[in-house]
């Protein structure tokens, strides 16, 4: 594609961006890497993608951002009296998605409208690159140690940190790929990873080692060892920017590492591998007659043995997200593979969000996720008393909306981060007959139960969790779904201590991550009034996570739901 000039619209600073040869919008994930230069030159950009950065973003689905330093250069020294060029660099990343800010319209549940969608490319903010050239390093450099963040990988070649950037430097985790830069800014990149010398490598070019140029590149390695993607990998060579130093800078780094929004300046994970055991079902009308998008994942246990039953996870995306980015941001195929279960990433049938609301005139995901349910039986070796059901935000309360209206296709649920019903922040009254599921749950003529396992954050909006917020509608409907004792909930002004509204009939706290020991969970668990008295629903806080999936999340889910199953009377059994 061509290349895109851009200036902002709150001031003269400007940008240029590529954008792949792709769809724009695609169930498939986009990520984006920023390129800080030394000029504002349109050829030193054209002389860039030349090398390989075109090429890069065409194989690997990648926008490029390259934007302008000032007329004086950048600001990587931090001076008060030139332009903030931290915040400057901020509000040109927020604006790469689209050639020109037209404002974008959202639905009643904050969502943007697919038209919307349509006119912008949807970028993650887990997968944002950053790369810098000579002085473009520095203020790249000064960029990553005061804004972590926003960065996922940093790439350099020379530059250097400034006494100012060092003290404003946060000394957030940040995987780092530095070429022949200053040794303050390798101390301070180690530092802030709590890294130890892991190796020294041949590691550009070959499987030997050998550059382009047939001259070796001495790579020196440095890993946190419970995190080693907490890394950082230095050449104190000079070497050119090449094609060959690109693949091996996506390849061997950026393609292994995301930033995800847990903890004040998010934390180093890995990317997942999206190509073994999947199998994608692209607009296909096998379901209902409409066409649909999902992606499948069969681990190799239960491919080697097609006759033996399995269960089943469906994770639904959050809004405006898709099948690849609901499988990074969660990874269950990877406890799937591992645990001997199948998962399923389904895309809303609008190809934007759920309507979890059940409104009749927009689509019926309900009855697709359902039908789904019942073809994946039909076609996949499938346990069909073991179908569990996770989603993120929007997919969280869609995940809740199928249990609530089919609970006997469902054996347990795990959602995740769901802000309704209700209004997404600040308090709200909610009927439940005026909530077309909740109401229809309601109105059952059974006693079905439906164990739940709910994961919130303490940086979403509705923390610490208060009368009328979201999740007081959620977990009261539930413990009247689960015959569970509803309690009050104290106003925001004067907020249980537990930060969960209501506390647990049992309580636990713990750190269950190895490879990220400061990961806080309070885990409240309620325990129903019926006869033996079952743990049906549990309330569970991750500290410090904002809109995310952290990795023990989904871990956690799973061990809960794993243990259910729905009999044939409707009744729910253990495995």
């Amino acid at each position: 594609m061509s290349l895109v000039f851009k200036k902002l619209s709150n001031s003269e600073r400007s940008m240029y961006i590529y954008y792949p040869d792709y769809p724009m919008h695609n169930p498939y994930k986009l990520s984006s890497l920023t390129v800080l230069r030394e000029d504002d030159k349109k050829e030193s950009v054209e002389a860039l993608l030349e090398t390989g950065l075109a090429k890069l973003a065409e194989e690997y689905k990648l926008v490029l951002c390259f934007p302008n330093p000032a007329q004086g250069g950048w600001n990587y020294t931090l001076d008060s009296d030139k332009e903030d060029d931290l915040t400057v660099i901020s509000q040109l990343q927020d604006s790469m998605n689209k050639e020109v800010d037209t404002p974008m319209t959202f639905n009643h549940l904050g969502i943007p409208t697919l038209e919307s969608m349509l006119s912008a490319w949807h970028l993650m903010f887990d997968t944002r690159y950053l790369c810098g050239i000579g002085e473009g390093a520095s203020m790249a450099y000064t960029f990553a140690a005061c804004k972590p963040d926003a960065v996922a990988g940093l790439f350099g070649i020379g530059g250097r940190l400034s006494e100012a950037a060092l003290k404003q430097a946060v000394k957030a985790p940040m995987h780092a790929v530095l070429v022949d830069a200053e040794s303050k800014v390798q101390e301070y990149f180690v530092e802030a990873n709590e890294a130890q010398e892991v190796e020294e490598a041949q590691a550009c070019g070959d499987e030997e080692g050998n550059a382009a140029a047939g001259n070796a590149t001495q790579w020196i390695s440095y890993a946190n060892f419970a995190n080693p993607l907490q890394s950082v990998t230095v050449s104190e060579q000079s070497l050119e920017f090449t094609e060959e130093l690109l693949q091996y800078m996506w390849q061997q780094h950026f393609a292994k590492v995301r930033r995800m929004n847990t903890g004040a300046h998010g934390d180093v994970t890995a990317r997942t591998d999206l190509q073994k055991g999947f199998e994608w079902f692209i607009e296909d009308c096998a379901v209902d007659g409409t066409p649909h998008t999902w992606l499948v994942h069969t681990p190799e246990s239960v491919a080697a043995n097609p006759e033996k039953k399995v269960p089943l996870m469906i994770f639904m995306h959050g809004g405006s997200d898709n099948p690849e980015e609901a499988a990074e941001m969660s990874k269950f195929h990877e406890i799937g593979e591992k645990e001997g279960f199948i998962t399923v990433y389904p895309w809303g049938t609008n190809r934007a969000g759920w309507n979890s609301n059940m409104f009749p005139e927009e689509e019926d995901d309900t009855t697709y996720i359902c039908k789904l349910i019942d073809y994946l039986v039909e076609h996949h070796p499938i346990d069909a008393g073991r179908v569990y059901l996770s989603g993120f935000s929007n997919g969280a309360g869609m995940a809740q909306v199928v249990a609530m209206v089919s609970p006997e296709k469902i054996a347990a649920i795990c959602p995740i981060d769901a802000n309704w019903p209700g209004t997404r922040v600040g308090a709200s009254k909610v009927d439940y007959r005026d909530v077309i599921p909740m109401a229809i749950a309601l109105q059952k003529n059974y006693d079905y139960r439906m164990p739940v396992w709910y994961t919130y954050g303490t940086r979403e909006p509705s923390y610490p969790v208060y009368e009328g917020c979201s999740q007081q509608h959620q977990y009261d409907f539930w413990k009247l779904f689960n015959n569970i004792e509803v309690k009050f909930t104290p106003p925001l002004d004067n907020p249980h201590p537990c930060g969960c509204g209501v506390e647990g009939d049992v309580v636990e706290h713990p750190y269950p991550s190895e490879i990220y020991p400061h990961h806080h969970y309070s885990i409240q668990r309620f325990m129903s009034e019926d006869e033996g008295a079952e743990n049906l629903y549990n309330y569970v806080m991750m500290h410090d996570k904002g809109h995310e999936v952290a990795p023990m999340d989904p871990v956690l889910g799973w061990r809960y739901v794993k243990q259910f199953r729905r009999n044939a009377d409707g009744s729910v059994g253990r495995v």
